[in-house]
C-alpha cells in the first residue's frame, strides 16, 4: 500500500437512506463495523484488517522512515495502541525495539545533540549535532557505514587504499553532507504543506470534510485551520461572544476573517471548487507553493540547482519551478474589492 496522494483523499463515512453513516475503509471503501479491530485514527478515518495489513508492511519495509506512526490519509499521528493490536508476536518486538531508539531514546537526547540511527537495524548513539553525517553502526551482525542524508550504504573498504570507484562514491555522500541543512529545508516544506500543525502543541493533520474549526485531539486548543491561528489569536466580530465562530463573520470582506467552510470560496472566488475534497487540495497546493517560494528565496536559485542535481529535490516534489516562482498565491482573490467596515 502506498502512501495516499492528495487526489485519493476520500472521506471514510457515508449517508445512508436512513440518515445513518455507514463507516468505510479509507482504501478500499468496504463497509466496516463500528467496533471494527482495524486502524482508525482520531480524525475519524478507519481502514479494514487487510487494508491495515498493507499500512503494517509499509511501516516494516522502512521502520524509521515512518516513525512517529501517521494516518496515511490525514498525516495525523496514531494512536500506538491502535497499531501495536495489528502486530504478531515477531513483529511487536521488532516493532519496540525500533520505537525505544528512534521516539523514546529521544527524551535523553540534550541540547547540542541528536540522535543517529542506522538506517539497516535498530542501533541507535547520541551523537553531538556538529558529528559527520557519516555513521559506523556498532551492532552485532550489522557493523555498517552509512550516509544520513541519503540513507544509502557506504562502500566498505577492505584495504588501506579506496578503488576509483568507492572514491567516486564517497564524493557522493561528501555531497550529501554538505547540502543536507538544505535537503531539510526543502523536504520540511514539501512535507508541511501538506498538513497544518496545531499553534500550542504542534500536533500535524489534515483536515476532514467539515468545517475550518480545530479541536486538536491531544492539548484541546481550539483553532482556524485556514489561518492556522489559536482561536484567543483569532480576528473577531467585536459584536459576537469572542468564540472561534466570529472569526467568521464577514470573512467575504474582512482579509483578516476565514470562512467557516472551504466551499464557501467559490462565492467570490471561482478558482476554488464547489465541493470539500477539491478545495482541501487547492488549499494545500498554494500552501505548499508559499512554503517552497519561501525555501527557494533562502537558498537561491544555485543552491537550489545544487539540490536538484544531487538528490533531484525539485523534480520530485511535484510541482515545477515556473509554478514555485510565478503562480499567483493568493488564496482568497479579490477580497479587497468587497471590503466594507467591520460590524
Amino acid at each position: 500500500m502506498s502512501t495516499t496522494t492528495r487526489n485519493e483523499l476520500r472521506p471514510t463515512t457515508s449517508e445512508t437512506k436512513g440518515d445513518k453513516k455507514r463507516t468505510l475503509c479509507g482504501a478500499c471503501e468496504s463497509e466496516l463495523e463500528p467496533d471494527h479491530p482495524g486502524i482508525q485514527c482520531v480524525q475519524g478515518h478507519h481502514f479494514c484488517t487487510d487494508c491495515s495489513k498493507q499500512i503494517i508492511s509499509l511501516f516494516f519495509s522502512d521502520p524509521q522512515h515512518y516513525i512517529p506512526l501517521r494516518c496515511v490519509l490525514c498525516h495525523i499521528e496514531l494512536n500506538t495502541n491502535v497499531f501495536e493490536r495489528q502486530l504478531t508476536p515477531e513483529q511487536l518486538d521488532f516493532y519496540h525495539q525500533n520505537m525505544l531508539v528512534l521516539v523514546w531514546a529521544k527524551e535523553l537526547v540534550g541540547e547540542g545533540e541528536r540522535l543517529d540511527n542506522c538506517p539497516f537495524c535498530c542501533f541507535a548513539v547520541i551523537r553531538s549535532i556538529n558529528d559527520s553525517s557519516i555513521f559506523h553502526c556498532e551492532r552485532e551482525g550489522c557493523g555498517k557505514a552509512s550516509c544520513l542524508i541519503c540513507r544509502k550504504a557506504c562502500p566498505k573498504f577492505l584495504s588501506n587504499y579506496a578503488t576509483a570507484a568507492q572514491q567516486a562514491e564517497m564524493l557522493q555522500h561528501f555531497t550529501c553532507e554538505a547540502l543536507g541543512n538544505d535537503k531539510f529545508l526543502f523536504d520540511q516544506a514539501v512535507e508541511n504543506g501538506q498538513k497544518v500543525q496545531c499553534p500550542k502543541c504542534g500536533l500535524s493533520g489534515m483536515k476532514d470534510d467539515s468545517c475550518t474549526h480545530m479541536t486538536c485531539p491531544t492539548c484541546s486548543q481550539i483553532w482556524c485551520y485556514f489561518c492556522g491561528k489559536p482561536v484567543e489569536k483569532c480576528d473577531k466580530a467585536r459584536n459576537g461572544k469572542n468564540t472561534i465562530y466570529d472569526h467568521n463573520q464577514n470573512w467575504d470582506s474582512n482579509p483578516n476573517r476565514c470562512p467557516m467552510y472551504f466551499t464557501q470560496i467559490q462565492d467570490i472566488d471561482k478558482r476554488w471548487g464547489d465541493n470539500e475534497e477539491d478545495c482541501v487540495i487547492m488549499f494545500h497546493r498554494i500552501r505548499s507553493l508559499r512554503l517552497l517560494r519561501e525555501v527557494y528565496e533562502k537558498l537561491g536559485k544555485e543552491r537550489i540547482n545544487a539540490l536538484n542535481r544531487h538528490f533531484r529535490s525539485l523534480d520530485a516534489c511535484g510541482f515545477s519551478l515556473n509554478e514555485i516562482l510565478h503562480e499567483d498565491l493568493t488564496l482568497i482573490r479579490r477580497r479587497s474589492q468587497h471590503r466594507r467596515k467591520d460590524n
